[in-house]
């Protein structure tokens, strides 16, 4: 008897030598859908966690930026109010009037309210970083540049309120208006030639430092956005910054650069 006509007749010796055959790849079959399965999962929890960072920080920037944007136009507009209120009370007084009635605005505890609020918004941003360390450690050098900045802007910023402080109107509590005369507001000489022009060069100073700053939360929010949502669009990197001016700095994770 050949050794075929004996499997034929015991077919079950046959089954019998497949069953570990079968049962083996069964098993790779189920073992490597079991990693696949646990590697998409990670995948899918890896890219929701950085969604939700980059949303975390991005809603941090752009409360940063709105701050900044405040604080810019008060410090814009402030020379030119004072300015205008100068040239309407001399026509004023010319035509026998004892003042016009253009009035400043503007008020001291606003003002450092504003600037607060940009030393507030960026430790809002720089605290989100820190949170997650391990995501922005490749940000060292763009978050020494933004501190850096940010200290040169609360400075020019003091010097310009510090200056400006003298000039602007106060207004006066109810119960302390009898020590004035029952009025409501009590306006200060205002500035002359010479302190117009130095309020108008602090407010240009601060205004710099502060675009350098507000450009820099957008190089932030750009290096975010190809750090943690590149790996989720097939790699795509958002582009960067490019100034008008190229000497103006173009802040990126690792280095400042100067666009060519």
């Amino acid at each position: 008897m050949c050794i075929l006509d004996f499997f034929d007749n015991h077919a079950w010796l046959t089954t019998l030598f497949m069953v570990p055959f079968t049962v083996g790849i069964a098993a790779w079959q189920i073992n490597r859908q079991f990693k696949y399965t646990i590697k998409a999962q990670r995948t899918n929890k890896l890219d929701e966690l950085h969604l939700s960072i980059y949303k975390e920080i991005a809603d941090k920037i752009e409360a940063c930026q709105a701050a900044l944007s405040k604080t810019y136009a008060t410090t814009l507009t402030l020379p030119s109010f004072f300015e205008i209120k100068v040239i309407e009370d001399q026509k004023a007084k010319s035509a026998g009037l004892s003042g016009s009635p253009n009035s400043i605005l503007q008020r001291y505890p606003a003002m450092t309210s504003e600037q607060s609020d940009v030393r507030i918004t960026l430790a809002n941003v720089l605290g989100v970083m820190d949170k997650y360390e391990i995501v922005f450690s490749d940000f060292s050098t763009m978050t020494r540049h933004i501190v850096e900045t940010a200290g040169k802007l609360d400075k020019a910023i003091n010097n310009f309120h510090s200056f400006t402080l003298q000039f602007l109107p106060m207004d006066v509590k109810e119960e302390d208006q009898v020590k004035f005369g029952g009025a409501k507001i009590v306006n200060p000489p205002l500035p002359e030639k010479e302190a117009l022009s130095q309020i108008r060069t602090l407010s240009e100073v601060a205004n710099e430092i502060n675009m350098d700053l507000t450009s820099y939360m957008h190089d932030l929010r750009i290096e975010a956005q190809n750090s943690l949502l590149s790996p989720i669009f097939n790699d795509k990197k958002a582009p960067k910054r490019v100034p008008g001016n190229p000497q103006y700095q173009v802040l990126t994770r690792n280095s400042s650069q100067k666009t060519e």
